[in-house]
């Protein structure tokens, strides 16, 4: 009996170490993408994680590009201006049609999908930031319009 209750009080001494070593702070829940759009459901077949980290220069930007997966994003460090637009051809020409997101260190994003958009590093450091994409095996991550431009 005396052992059972000295095991007792180790184990719920532990619990109480480890429930004041471990926090965990919810940083993105979401169903819509930055611009407001719902994400879409996930297709059948075999499901695929991809981490990937990303560096941007200052003054640098990405091509105009979209992703045909769900995905979401978290700023390290520097800044990124993200633009996306309602044109189905990746036009940023009609300002009407365009939104844009300022992301400074610790925002999270969820991604658009199947939208046209670009990102540009107008800091004066780099901008670091990881990215997480979930949906179908084997399915691209990125559709583009160009190529980097630095």
């Amino acid at each position: 009996m005396k052992k059972s209750v000295i095991i007792l009080v180790l184990i719920l001494t532990y619990g109480q170490a480890m429930a004041e070593s471990v926090k965990i702070e919810p940083i993105l829940t979401t169903n819509q993408s930055w611009n407001g759009a719902s994400l879409p459901g996930f297709n059948s077949g075999k499901s695929e994680l991809r981490v990937l980290r990303f560096k941007i220069a200052p003054g640098a930007k990405t091509p105009i590009h979209a992703h045909p997966l769900n995905g979401a994003g978290y700023l390290i460090s520097g800044e990124l201006t993200m633009y996306a637009t309602e044109d189905p051809h990746g036009d940023f020409s009609n300002r009407k049609q365009v939104k844009k997101i300022i992301l400074l260190p610790g925002k999270a994003w969820a991604e658009t999908v199947n939208t046209w958009h670009y990102g540009e590093n107008k800091g004066k450091n780099e901008a670091e930031f990881i990215l997480i994409f979930a949906g179908q095996e084997g399915t691209p991550l990125t559709l583009t319009l160009g190529t980097f431009i630095q």
